[in-house]
């Protein structure tokens, strides 16, 4: 059988693209030593000297610091303490450091638990270090990287310890959510009240420390959110917030998002027929970006979709996937710059990831599948 020109130069192409990856990341690394704008520094500061800095950001509509306009959840300003210690640029440099490693760990964490070559253990480290998700976590400082390490934990340790810690993910109200649903579509009752002890513990040393009313506080960092009027433009929540919810008030906008969370609920449910737990895992973390506002950063939550799929090759329905993952991680940005007509775009991109995740479901879950999807190519 006569080899292909990439089976005859795979060394070559591999050490060419380590070549590359190594400029881009080293890039990627000197944008985020200057930036990191988003990193919520100043708010932690601000919690630690006693201020409730989300009565200070919704009196005034914005934070006072850079993009930092104090969103997170209570348990992150706590977990940020070490840094208050710190001055602005040294604090944002060790910050970048601990993403630098968690975005080594993290593909290297998953390949081994999918027992995948070397080869392409390689291929996919190279392709989330340079991906335009990882780039723009690190050069902002995003809360991203931490959140997807964290998030994935539950499904690949699932203990208990593995469960508290998923908790942490909860600091990112649009991504971290989707554990909390998902142990209870699990009906993981035990884990779901473990997972969310952090959250509280958080909580509790926030109101204390600042001295604010404890049920006030408690959706604080909510109606901040929804005061600000977060929202993008490639998301259920974000379409209606645009369309049909701009002029309204933060109440009707909060009982529009339970309604998302029920519908979000809805959708978990046929996701967990799925048997395999990592390739479950890979869907229940795309709903974030299906029901909830999200920036391009966001989509670092696709990269587990991408090594399961990569690790299954061999069914057309992964090739696929692929080919979806990539795009998102190298192409959508340049696309959605080029055509310059939101209107239509995000929302049959929206669409578009409803249906992959519908046939994925189907092709994997059905004994008999759609030709198409379950062919496995020679």
């Amino acid at each position: 059988m006569n080899k292909t020109f990439f089976e005859k130069n795979k060394k070559l192409l591999l050490y060419s693209l380590i070549v590359i990856s190594v400029f881009s990341f080293s890039n990627t690394v000197s944008k985020g030593m200057i930036n990191g704008c988003d990193f919520h520094w100043r708010p932690a500061v601000l919690f630690w000297d006693g201020i409730n800095h989300y009565q200070q950001f919704i009196l005034n509509g914005r934070g006072d610091f850079l993009c930092q306009n104090g969103e997170y959840a209570h348990l992150l300003n706590v977990l940020y303490y070490p840094f208050t210690l710190l001055e602005w640029e040294s604090a944002r440099l060790i910050w970048l450091i601990i993403n630098i490693f968690l975005v080594f760990i993290i593909p290297l964490f998953i390949c081994k638990y999918l027992r995948i070559s070397k080869y392409k253990t390689i291929l996919l480290v190279l392709i989330f270090i340079t991906c335009y998700p990882t780039r723009m976590s690190l050069n902002y400082g995003q809360q991203s990287i931490f959140v997807l390490f964290f998030m994935i934990l539950p499904f690949i340790l699932n203990s208990k310890w593995a469960s508290f810690f998923s908790g942490f993910s909860y600091v990112k109200y649009n991504s971290g959510y989707i554990l909390l649903l998902n142990f209870i579509v699990e009906k993981k009752y035990k884990y779901f009240f473990i997972s969310i002890i952090p959250y509280l513990i958080g909580w509790v040393i926030y109101f204390s420390f600042t001295n604010s009313d404890p049920i006030v506080n408690f959706f604080e960092p909510i109606e901040l959110v929804l005061k600000n009027g977060y929202s993008k433009d490639g998301d259920i929540y974000s379409l209606l917030n645009i369309y049909l919810l701009s002029s309204e008030s933060y109440y009707i906008k909060f009982f529009v998002v339970f309604l998302i969370f029920i519908l979000n609920f809805l959708f978990l449910l046929k996701i967990n027929k799925i048997k395999n737990i990592f390739f479950r895992m890979s869907f229940v973390l795309i709903c974030p970006l299906i029901f909830f506002p999200h920036s391009n950063y966001d989509y670092i939550l696709l990269f587990p979709l991408l090594c399961y799929s990569v690790s299954n090759f061999k069914y057309l329905i992964n090739k696929i996937n692929i080919c979806f993952v990539i795009y998102f991680f190298y192409l959508n940005r340049i696309v959605k710059h080029l055509i310059d007509f939101d209107i239509f775009y995000q929302p049959l991109l929206l669409l578009f990831i409803i249906i992959l995740v519908i046939a994925n479901i189907y092709s994997f879950n059905k004994e008999h599948n759609l030709y198409l999807f379950n062919y496995k190519l020679i």
